[in-house]
């Protein structure tokens, strides 16, 4: 069912009530219940605030992984391109003599440019969103070296420090960032016909052509907003670190995809929640923490995520019947019984 006036897809009809979601908040609250059993340290208020600050960073980025991954993509090139960013962004401030503020749209307005690229790369010259972003990844990351011949830019004014790294009324200005970019996500994918329009690329792309939704503007859209946020993460680390390295996003890559599906996007597209991937960030920032209280071997972290993924994931297809193994199945059906066709109409923009 389309719009006349947009040409978007109608909403979906809710569900009542949804079994994953609430098992991932239900996993959230039993992690940290038994992390403040193990340590008590863990419950406390400034604990609990380093968590969240922690947590920033996989939820920015994680954000604007959700959008790609619903419509079937992905984008390896987050890291990459927060540090990119803050390398760029470091380097006005401090040797360019460029104000806070516009330091900060400046980074936010190269990342969204590094985004549009990669959604170019996947649209108009029809490339798999992994091939390339993960060229994309290297080329960002070879341009942060670059920039700099491989050094730290330190010295960061302290002004744009306390930009992004200081505190309102006790709380992080980072986790208050992070709640307007949720909120402004969340609005934005459910209430508004670009949402409807992301979930219905990534249910079924010709479908969606067919309907009146402009599928490579879409996408373009979701890579953009992909890298805005991760130029958005780039400069929070900048400001947290108090200098930009030329790696320093490098740690955030994985994670933040393991944040969204955690979270309950589904890398086969049409499928993904804003809430699901905070919380998915809060769960691998929680960890991260907790495990430090403990005095655990930090390169356990990397196992320990690795493990929660496949088991989020296992939980999420055995809860939908495997759709995965189904879809599968049914495209070996459809390809052995469909007769040969003299063209195929493509998705256009």
């Amino acid at each position: 069912m389309t719009s006349p006036e947009t040409g978007g897809v109608a909403t979906p009809p809710r569900r009542s009530f949804n079994l994953q979601a609430f098992g991932i908040y239900l996993a959230a609250v039993v992690l940290f219940v038994v992390l403040g059993v193990l340590n008590p340290n863990f419950l406390t208020l400034g604990n609990l605030r380093d968590v969240a600050v922690s947590a920033s960073v996989n939820a920015i980025i994680g954000i604007g992984l959700t959008f790609v991954i619903i419509t079937g993509g992905i984008d390896l090139a987050v890291g990459a391109m927060a540090s990119f960013v803050g390398i760029v962004s470091a380097s006005l401030l401090v040797n360019g003599g460029v104000p806070p503020l516009l330091g900060l749209a400046a980074g936010i307005v190269l990342g969204l440019v590094c985004g549009g690229i990669n959604g170019l790369l996947v649209t108009k010259l029809n490339l798999p969103p992994f091939i390339a972003t993960l060229g994309t990844m290297s080329v960002f990351q070879g341009g942060a070296y670059v920039a700099t011949n491989g050094k730290p830019v330190y010295d960061v004014p302290k002004e744009f420090i306390l930009l992004l790294n200081s505190y309102v009324g006790g709380v992080p200005v980072v986790v208050l960032i992070v709640a307007v970019v949720g909120i402004a996500a969340w609005l934005l994918l459910r209430k508004t016909v670009f949402g409807q329009n992301v979930i219905a690329v990534g249910g079924s792309e010709e479908t969606a052509w067919l309907s009146g939704v402009r599928v490579h503007r879409v996408k373009i859209a979701v890579y953009c907003i992909s890298g805005g946020l991760s130029a958005l993460a780039g400069l929070v680390i900048v400001a947290r670190i108090n200098a930009a390295q030329p790696d320093a996003g490098s740690p955030y890559q994985l994670t933040a995809i393991a944040a969204a599906v955690i979270g309950g996007a589904n890398l086969m597209g049409g499928e993904g929640r804003i809430a699901g991937t905070l919380v998915g960030a809060l769960i691998l920032g929680a960890l991260t923490n907790g495990l430090v209280l403990l005095n655990v071997p930090s390169f356990y972290e990397q196992i320990v995520t690795g493990l929660v993924v496949l088991i989020a994931v296992t939980l999420d297809q055995g809860s939908k019947g495997w759709p995965m193994l189904s879809r599968g199945r049914k495209k070996q059906r459809e390809d052995v019984a469909a007769p040969p066709t003299e063209s195929t109409p493509s998705v256009r923009a």
